[in-house]
């Protein structure tokens, strides 16, 4: 499960996609990382569990005033991929929908450009080049 990961989450009520990055760290069955959204909600820590093929997380977004969104999913045969669903256990709306992510073996898949000129405040920027940094290997 550990590497880079590029996907969307879907809403249940809506057709609309919004695009995410997922750096996933796992060890022993203990997963963490961190996910940039597209978009405005920014940045989010990920803790959570994985025995093979199922995955479970919790994603809480650093900026105040987001609740903490649980995710669950099914890794594909090949370990290349991830389908399942999240919800938001204390929305008074029952928000819920579906996700699914990609991993990215090569830098060039994932649009580093792209990255590196997002427009993050200063609190997003440490995590911002974390994900540069992860995507580029190790500076020589």
């Amino acid at each position: 499960m550990s590497g880079s990961w590029r996907g969307h989450y879907t809403y249940e009520r809506s057709n609309r996609s919004y695009g995410f990055e997922a750096v996933f760290l796992e060890n022993n069955g203990a997963v963490d990382g961190n996910i940039l959204d597209d978009g405005r909600l920014g940045e989010a820590n990920v803790i959570g569990t994985f025995g093979y093929p199922k995955v479970e997380f919790t994603k809480s977004y650093y900026r105040n005033g987001f609740q903490p969104v649980k995710y669950q999913g099914v890794m594909s045969e090949d370990g290349n991929s991830i389908t399942g669903t999240w919800y938001i256990s204390n929305s008074q709306f029952g928000t819920r929908g579906t996700w699914v992510v990609k991993r990215y073996t090569d830098a060039k898949e994932l649009d580093i450009k792209e990255l590196e000129s997002k427009d993050l405040d200063s609190k997003d920027l440490a995590t911002k080049e974390q994900l540069v940094e992860t995507q580029r290997g190790p500076r020589r």
